[in-house]
């Protein structure tokens, strides 16, 4: 009988995943020494009986619209003019789950280079007995450590899906809320919907994405936090300086341009201390 139920419900749950947007609003503070400072972000998790996608949607809005812009351009001119302020959102990575086997791929170019992160890490959840009303849905509590630090969940049966925000997954029901110990990182659910345009798969990382295991990543990410501009540089280093200009045909001093730049990278790296996966830059 038991055995029977619970294929009634993986079967319904199957059912109830046909093409679901799950919106969770993304609390975050990037800068621990300054926590007045709290970010917020619209993020969507997508359904199918195939799997997931979780990602921003002001990411993914800014990034259709200018994509869509520098097209007009290259069509109307044969040249293109990348506009400051076109890229917004903060949470640039996308995480992409599959049924049933929950594999996850991270795609990041936040190094530089084009990744698709293989992270075969296990969630081992521990699940209270705690219960209370979380938005709309009767959750239950659960706790997990990950990516250095203490998360808190509340889950619910009413929705069977095993899935929830970022790489979160593994309970049984769905995450309607999760929150780091020092709640400077939060994701909460606030709204469900059909799903009528499934997220657009040009919009992922090009096909020369290099596949790397986590543990490759973690290695790359130490790297990139200390010479962020490394991936950059050696781009450039094919490049003749003198065949650099500014906007008023002047020659660009490319090592002044490179010291400057740098300089603020390191700046905004030194403020970007809290990330959500402390294990990357301990």
């Amino acid at each position: 009988m038991k055995k029977i139920l619970y294929l009634f419900l993986a079967g319904f749950g199957v059912l109830y995943a046909q093409n679901q947007k799950f919106v969770y609003e993304y609390k975050f503070v990037p800068d621990s020494t300054n926590t007045s400072d709290i970010k917020s972000e619209i993020t969507h998790l997508e359904i199918t009986p195939k799997g997931s996608v979780f990602y921003s949607y002001e990411v993914y809005k800014s990034d259709s619209l200018a994509k869509a812009d520098l097209e007009k351009q290259l069509k109307a001119t044969g040249a293109i003019n990348v506009k400051s302020g076109m890229r917004k959102g903060l949470f640039r990575d996308k995480i992409l789950k599959t049924y049933p086997d929950f594999k996850i791929t991270q795609e990041s170019s936040t190094t530089g280079k084009a990744l698709k992160i293989l992270d075969d890490r296990k969630l081992t959840w521990k699940i209270l007995p705690d219960k209370q009303k979380t938005g709309n849905y009767e959750t239950q509590k659960a706790e997990v450590d990950f990516a250095g630090r203490k998360w808190t969940a509340w889950f619910t049966t009413e929705v069977p899906i095993q899935d929830g925000p970022y790489k979160f997954h593994g309970l049984p029901g769905f995450i309607v809320k999760i929150e780091d110990a020092t709640k400077s990182h939060i994701f909460e659910l606030k709204g469900v919907s059909k799903l009528v345009t499934p997220y657009n798969e040009e919009m992922t990382l090009h096909q020369k994405a290099i596949e790397v295991p986590y543990s490759q990543y973690l290695k790359i990410y130490k790297m990139y936090r200390k010479d962020p501009l490394a991936e950059f540089r050696q781009r450039m280093a094919s490049i003749s300086a003198q065949g650099i200009r500014d906007a008023s045909g002047n020659p660009i001093d490319m090592n002044k341009m490179m010291k400057d730049r740098e300089q603020k990278e390191l700046e905004r790296l030194k403020k970007d201390n809290n990330v959500l996966e402390l294990d990357l830059i301990k």
